[in-house]
């Protein structure tokens, strides 16, 4: 099983805080963002990552090189990041993953380790993991079937059909890689570069099958805004440090 952090955007939500220092490296508590999300590969087993760098890459770089505890780290620089998006920063990841299970990161996203648990644990080849909940526009939204497929996801889908915010984590097997690569081409020829990655997984939804996870008791929160840096300190790291393992 590989993985994939996107981790190339500026992240101008967030200035002046993230003028001179990498969103990914913001500390919460006693660590960045981006360690949460390397210690829980390497606590489950998972050896190899790619980082999809960016904007102020040397900070990432310089800090954890090519090797972390037990992980294996290359990276791919995306030099067009303050002109595109999760799409294109994927895509440019392709050759990594063609053909390979692979695990999927945003590098905002802080977590307990048990949510990479619970999505390798999956009898599903290819699952989203989803916080059930009521939706605003910002999130990405997911409406599944009876069977838990995902059937639609995307930012712009109506709040009141969606059951809750894909967390920006993800498994995605093997069989469907191509298929994956090919639809996030296409939307960058169509000139959406500045599309996220989840449009092209929206458009591969009919032909494949992929589900969701209910992570709603993980503790999880995705750092777009100051509010959400806030509520991580203060109501998420306490809750990841004192959830139980799985």
């Amino acid at each position: 099983m590989k993985s994939i952090i996107l981790a190339a955007g500026s992240a101008r939500r967030l200035s002046p805080l993230t003028d001179n220092k990498h969103k990914s490296l913001l500390e919460i508590g006693s660590k960045p963002i981006l360690e949460y999300q390397l210690d829980a590969l390497n606590h489950h087993g998972v050896s190899n990552v790619l980082i999809v760098v960016g904007f102020l890459k040397e900070q990432i770089i310089n800090r954890y090189g090519n090797r972390y505890k037990n992980l294996k780290i290359r990276y791919m620089d995306n030099p067009n990041y303050a002109t595109t998006n999760t799409v294109y920063s994927l895509w440019l990841a392709s050759e990594y993953f063609k053909s390979e299970d692979f695990l999927y990161f945003n590098a905002d996203v802080l977590f307990h380790h048990s949510l990479v648990g619970r999505l390798l644990k999956s009898e599903k080849e290819s699952t989203l993991g989803v916080e059930i909940k009521k939706c605003g526009e910002e999130e990405v939204k997911v409406i599944p079937d009876e069977d838990q497929r995902v059937i639609r996801i995307g930012k712009k889908i109506d709040p009141n059909k969606s059951i809750g915010e894909f967390v920006g984590i993800g498994k995605f097997g093997a069989s469907l890689t191509k298929d994956f690569i090919t639809s996030l081409k296409s939307v960058i020829d169509n000139g959406d570069q500045m599309s996220f990655f989840e449009k092209a997984v929206d458009l591969i939804l009919d032909k494949h099958k992929i589900y969701y996870e209910d992570i709603t008791e993980i503790p999880v929160i995705e750092i777009d805004f100051p509010e959400d840096l806030e509520k991580a300190e203060n109501v998420i790291l306490p809750e990841i440090l004192s959830f139980g393992d799985e």
